[in-house]
């Protein structure tokens, strides 16, 4: 809702005059959700289209009232109507995803497009992600490109990574090792974790930056905390060659369990579990259930 915020205080530092949208913002922001859609709606039923996407936010989330996707997509394009950019952006996730509305994904590409031709950063990096499909519009991964590229300084971390990973490739865009260092690094601190893995890869490669396997077994426990099974592979093999942490056949053995438990397979790791110790893989099971918050079982 960033978007429905109210305008900022004049420069000589009177305060801009408050209007009932604004209230109903405040209001929303406290978690006084009825109370921001009492004192919204009569603004919206007047045309404000900040009040409008605020209606419409709150019935799409079920705030205070029960949730209505209708009226919430209805809500959306009053106000996507009147220029509001984080309505267009909404209502082209609707068409998206078909809640509301049926799904159709071209028309959500056109509000996404009006969405960024007025800034809104997700729906740039949505937009750009079209053109990498290209099927509701053109296949031109230079676009895609300069689309990643304006929501990526604007600090969204998927565009980031996908920028990172053309700049990487070399695809729309000439290849420079160090700009993919860049941007996936800093989509991976921007808490990505599949940048994290492959920020990792490329630290443990010393691909577009100096290599350091210290510091991506870093990343790869970042990501494997996270619940991403390639990191938890990744640092499983880790474990058991000693590479970058202390040789430790045990957690390797947990992260490789861990791992398998969501479709991950590794026969060779499967082999190392099997030269491990009776003691070894019963502390492995045990970790793995404290990972998981399970309650070990009589037998287990």
């Amino acid at each position: 809702m960033a978007d429905a915020a109210a305008p900022a205080a004049a420069a000589n530092g009177a305060e801009a005059p408050v209007h009932a949208s604004d209230a109903a913002y405040t209001a929303f922001q406290r978690g006084y959700y009825l109370t921001a859609f009492s004192l919204a709606m009569p603004e919206a039923e007047a045309g404000d289209a900040a009040a409008q996407t605020l209606i419409a936010e709150i019935y799409a989330n079920g705030y205070g009232i029960p949730r209505d996707r209708q009226k919430a997509v209805d809500w959306y394009r009053i106000a996507a109507g009147s220029g509001d950019r984080q309505a267009q952006f909404a209502l082209g996730l609707a068409y998206l995803s078909g809640e509301g509305v049926d799904k159709n994904r071209r028309t959500a590409a056109d509000w996404f497009e009006k969405s960024a031709e007025q800034g809104h950063v997700a729906a740039t990096y949505n937009l750009g992600l079209m053109h990498v499909e290209g099927d509701v519009r053109d296949y031109d991964l230079a676009r895609a490109a300069a689309l990643f590229g304006a929501a990526a300084e604007a600090g969204n971390v998927e565009a980031q990574y996908s920028l990172g990973l053309l700049y990487a490739k070399g695809a729309g865009i000439a290849r420079d090792d160090a700009a993919a260092e860049k941007w996936i690094a800093a989509a991976a601190k921007g808490g990505l974790d599949t940048a994290m893995v492959e920020y990792g890869i490329m630290l443990a490669n010393g691909r577009g930056t100096e290599k350091d396997v210290k510091a991506a077994a870093r990343w790869f426990q970042a990501a494997a905390d996270l619940g991403n099974a390639i990191a938890q592979n990744r640092l499983a093999r880790l474990y058991a060659r000693g590479i970058g942490v202390d040789l430790d056949p045990v957690l390797s053995a947990k992260w490789h369990l861990i791992a398998r438990r969501q479709g991950l397979s590794d026969p060779w790791l499967d082999g190392f579990m099997a030269t491990l110790t009776d003691e070894q893989r019963a502390a492995a099971e045990a970790a793995v259930r404290a990972d998981l918050g399970l309650r070990a079982q009589p037998g287990g």
